[in-house]
């Protein structure tokens, strides 16, 4: 199928610079709903899409979901999220939005509206944390269930600690490659060759030498059976807690298939997670004793974790790449400070990349 113009020169969907308004917005969606919208409003969004409360002429209420397109391939990121929500639903899985409609070509979806609050990562409970562990328990059990091996692998999903090894390297060559080309990318080249460098060859070489003395191999791929659905972006940051104290999960983008060791990392690595230690160990005991089915799962997140902290620090400074940075401005907006931006996320990556140095050869959750 051929795409559409719009997608051919570079953006597509509602989200582009010349299409935002919201009369467009509620005109679209009110052609997917056959019935008017009366009420739009922003209530949230990330650095890949906007999130719309929208309420029609008969007073039902939904969430609007604009996915940002940058590339055909950004496309996949709704049919991704919008076909898991269904398998969940279908599955019995109620503590994540459901799934009304989806438009490919425009870049929208709608789901259930949940009423509910944002959780601050100063308010997350012990019982919130049972709650998150219990909700990626339950998809171990759905990867058993017919329909899901038809479901993606997760957003940069790999299974042996070599093809994490090597994301890692793209992901640097990447930033590297940019050189000095703007304010702040002379301090970007000096973090990188004189700090991160030299710790992912300690980190790299420990990795190997601790999975073989562990009986692990780092470039054998875990086996299917292994393998786990995972939420990919998955935390508090992208929740929701109704009145009844129940925990809504939202944001599953990059949905599918992956290494438990990687699901567990990036739920406690996440910057915008900030989890109680305590809190940590909890979940990472819970994970470890209902997913180690053949007991190498402990023994892979020690020798695992520390590079998925070097790849969180590389995240952060996706803000510095030419087509992220584009994608933020113009989901910000006018108010939207390049510099700025990219120099609170160096010092996010420097954070981060302090605490893998002091940590890589402990793994701090698990004895």
């Amino acid at each position: 199928m051929a795409e559409p113009e719009t997608m051919r020169k570079g953006f597509g969907g509602l989200l582009t610079k010349s299409s935002k308004n919201e009369s467009e917005i509620s005109g679209t969606l009110s052609q997917m709903l056959r019935r008017p919208v009366t009420h739009l409003e922003m209530v949230g969004g990330g650095h890949n899409s906007r999130v719309y409360r929208i309420i029609c002429d008969n007073g039902n209420r939904y969430a609007a979901k604009l996915y940002f397109y940058h590339s055909g391939n950004d496309r996949y990121r709704l049919d991704t999220e919008f076909s898991s929500l269904h398998f969940l639903w279908d599955n019995g899985l109620s503590c994540v939005p459901k799934p009304i409609l989806a438009d490919l070509e425009n870049g929208c979806a709608i789901y259930e509206y949940i009423e509910g609050e944002k959780i601050s990562r100063h308010d997350v409970t012990g019982a919130d944390i049972d709650r998150a562990a219990e909700f990626l328990i339950s998809l171990k059990d759905l990867s058993k269930k017919n329909g899901s091996f038809s479901l993606p692998h997760a957003k940069e999903a790999y299974f042996s600690a070599d093809g994490i090894i090597n994301n890692i390297r793209l992901r640097l060559s990447k930033l590297q490659a940019l050189g000095d080309t703007g304010a702040g990318y002379g301090a970007l080249g000096k973090f990188l060759t004189d700090d991160f460098v030299s710790l992912f060859q300690d980190v790299a070489r420990w990795c190997r030498q601790t999975l073989e003395e562990a009986g692990q191999s780092c470039d054998l791929e875990l086996p299917r059976s292994n393998w786990t659905l995972s939420p990919s972006d998955f935390g508090f940051h992208n929740a929701l807690r109704r009145d009844s104290s129940e925990v809504v999960f939202l944001d599953f983008e990059y949905f599918g298939w992956d290494d438990p060791a990687k699901m567990i990392s990036d739920f406690l690595l996440h910057p915008s997670a900030g989890l109680p230690e305590d809190g940590k160990r909890w979940f990472v005991k819970t994970m470890v004793d209902s997913l180690d089915d053949t007991h190498q799962l402990a023994d892979r997140l020690k020798a695992v974790y520390p590079l998925f902290g070097l790849k969180w620090c590389l995240i952060l400074l996706n803000v510095f790449i030419p087509e992220n940075l584009e994608k933020r401005e113009i989901l910000t907006g006018d108010g939207f400070d390049k510099m700025t931006v990219q120099a609170e996320q160096l010092g996010k990556a420097r954070n981060m990349l302090q605490n893998t140095r002091q940590n890589f050869k402990r793994f701090p959750y698990y004895d």
